[in-house]
């Protein structure tokens, strides 16, 4: 048996991921470019890894060519950002869809204005459903974007410098890309205590929303797997973690199995998980527990119990 090349690594990767991104594609077709952020994600990262594949292929067949390799190294190392984004935006249709029935037990004043006739009981209503445990999870994932794509401009940035072939920019190139790293680590541990702080809100998911919770318990081991490779890569000095001439076993062994693992339970948990319920409201089909709650909240029955409020006065 030869040696494991990194031009044999990155045809397996291509003959991967190309199925796998044209059914992710369809998967953000079908839930929506707009609401489920998580497979979007999935689907740049496949085309990253695409590209990065791509790259690697050309600098073995025109090694004079040192851009091709510098991308393919670069392509290689920003492939965390998309994955973690992936994963927090799978956890935010979980708080999307609980935060509705998992109230946050603090706002007591506005609770009990609520309570309360007319248009001041109405807003503190609209604001106490809102204002729950869930939907503070589903704000906190908003803002971990802002590191993750600081993550991936220093990581970009960084890979270039530290590939130049001006070597004074190196040492700041490889600074940049550590500073990428740690960003990595901490956007890791926040995702891993938003899914811990979760689990109190297991017994009242819906079964789509299990899905989703226990398919992301499953995939966080493997990021942190992922989140290892890159930090021993990067801060350690073993030649066999060495992106350009590293052990290729390990980085498979390391980096390429997880990644492709989340990628593939990704994928078919978007394939099997029924659309978003705010898209029962067009008529759509959805999980059938999703319809029911739909119906409940905003079916026949509720909207004439709203209109014999008005007739009372409420």
């Amino acid at each position: 048996m030869g040696a494991i090349t990194a031009e044999s690594v990155a045809i397996a990767e291509l003959v991967v991921y190309i199925p796998t991104a044209l059914v992710t594609i369809w998967v953000v077709l079908r839930h929506g470019t707009h609401k489920q952020l998580g497979w979007i994600y999935l689907a740049i990262f496949c085309g990253i890894r695409i590209a990065g594949s791509v790259f690697e292929i050309l600098s073995h067949n025109n090694p004079s060519n040192s851009s091709d390799e510098e991308w393919a190294l670069i392509l290689q190392s920003v492939g965390l950002s998309p994955l973690l984004l992936s994963t927090l935006g799978l956890l935010k249709r979980v708080f999307d869809e609980v935060s509705g029935r998992v109230p946050s037990g603090k706002n007591f004043i506005l609770n009990g204005i609520s309570q309360t006739r007319g248009i001041a009981g109405r807003v503190a209503g609209i604001y106490t459903k809102r204002a729950t445990a869930a939907s503070r999870r589903s704000r906190a994932v908003q803002l971990l974007h802002l590191p993750a794509l600081i993550a991936l401009i220093l990581a970009i940035s960084g890979g270039s410098d530290e590939f130049s072939s001006d070597v004074t920019q190196h040492a700041g190139g490889r600074t940049k890309v550590r500073a990428a790293i740690i960003l990595y680590l901490m956007i890791y541990l926040a995702t891993f205590f938003l899914w811990i702080v979760t689990l109190r809100d297991f017994s009242s998911m819906r079964k789509s929303q299990t899905r989703i919770f226990l398919c992301v318990m499953v995939a966080i081991p493997f990021i942190g797997v992922r989140v290892l490779y890159s930090l021993i890569s990067d801060f350690g000095n073993s030649p066999q973690f060495n992106l350009v001439k590293g052990d290729e076993g390990i980085r498979i062994g390391m980096a390429l199995v997880e990644e492709f693992v989340i990628v593939v339970m990704y994928t078919v948990l978007g394939v099997v998980t029924p659309k978003f319920v705010g898209d029962v409201e067009r008529g759509r089909t959805g999980d059938v527990e999703e319809q029911e709650a739909y119906d409940v909240v905003y079916g026949p029955q509720a909207q004439g119990r709203d209109g014999r409020g008005r007739r009372d006065g409420r």
